[in-house]
């Protein structure tokens, strides 16, 4: 199948084909079930559709586009009904829930009755505290007036089968540490309201999830779409900014000095500055740079700062 073409016709009924296949066997040899009137077929349709519609997406790697489309599949997604979308991260495609798509998929999870989450703008009256032990959230009185100020926390409110309730609660500096990890800040720039509750209802799944007792297949599911939105181990993907350092640099080596800077100093910077952007170009086919050399970049501009040159 590495020879599709998934931006034809016949390449989309394939793969489609094969992912139904590969369900099918999750279904069959786990007992696996899907949510009522969810329907693989019409799903899976759709999504291909979508991919194969978008030049960027179609030329993403077969093989994470079928795994893609099996992850959103066992987790009950629909690409039609605004609940998933596909970016892609160099050539890999991958999925990621929208708020209401968070929503569905613990909805699904046997503890779970209802979640839902909520913005708190400033000026609105908000009080949390502790009972037994657990942080809840007493109290939240807003406005109208209020709905377009500033953002300055987010909470969730899980309502569990046996009537209980329990909270998760962000900061706004919260939320934005979360951002910052992120992959594409274009999403959150866009849409900061929406985003923030995916953000708290996601942060709110982690200890839900990993010991809820549904079947693993979706637990192990649910996880992996969570993590592709943020780096692992804290690699930012930095590649246009790399890049954009590099011709910088390599300009500067070039460029006038000061003339009461002494040339051994300058040379000097010049050199780690060369030792550098060849570890740069040397990673450059990579999709991510590693944090420590992207540090190295920040401390070479520090450098260049230092005797008189500034970006």
């Amino acid at each position: 199948m590495s020879d599709l073409n998934i931006a034809t016709t016949n390449g989309q009924q394939k793969v489609a084909s094969v992912v139904t296949d590969e369900f099918k066997q999750l279904v069959e040899n786990q007992g696996y079930s899907v949510p009522d009137g969810y329907n693989v077929a019409n799903a899976l349709q759709g999504a291909v559709l979508t991919i194969g519609n978008d030049r960027n997406l179609a030329t993403a790697d077969l093989d994470s586009i079928k795994k893609t489309l099996f992850d959103m599949v066992v987790q009950g997604l629909s690409v039609s009904k605004t609940q998933a979308y596909f970016i892609k991260y160099g050539n890999q495609l991958q999925m990621q829930r929208s708020y209401f798509g968070t929503q569905a998929v613990l909805k699904r999870l046997p503890e779970i009755k209802d979640i839902k989450a909520h913005v708190v703008h400033s000026g609105d009256k908000f009080e949390i505290g502790y009972e037994d032990g657990e942080l809840v959230v007493k109290d939240h009185e807003t406005s109208f007036e209020n709905l377009d100020n500033e953002i300055i926390g987010v909470y969730a409110v899980i309502t569990k089968d046996d009537g209980t309730k329990e909270y998760e609660v962000m900061t706004k500096k919260q939320i934005d540490a979360s951002w910052s990890q992120a992959k594409t800040k274009n999403v959150q720039n866009k849409f900061p309201e929406e985003m923030a509750k995916r953000t708290v209802i996601n942060r709110a799944a982690k200890n839900i999830v990993n010991t809820s007792t549904a079947d693993d297949a979706l637990v192990n599911s649910i996880n992996g779409t969570t993590k592709n939105e943020f780096d692992e181990a804290e690699v930012k993907d930095v590649t246009p900014q790399a890049k954009s350092m590099i011709e910088k640099l390599e300009k500067m080596n070039d460029a006038p000095i000061k003339k009461d800077i002494e040339d051994p100093e300058i040379e000097d910077v010049k050199a780690e500055n060369r030792s550098v952007i060849e570890k740069m170009e040397q990673t450059q086919s990579q999709n991510v740079i590693d944090e420590p050399l992207f540090h190295d970049m920040t401390e070479m501009s520090d450098g260049y700062k230092s005797v008189g040159v500034d970006f």
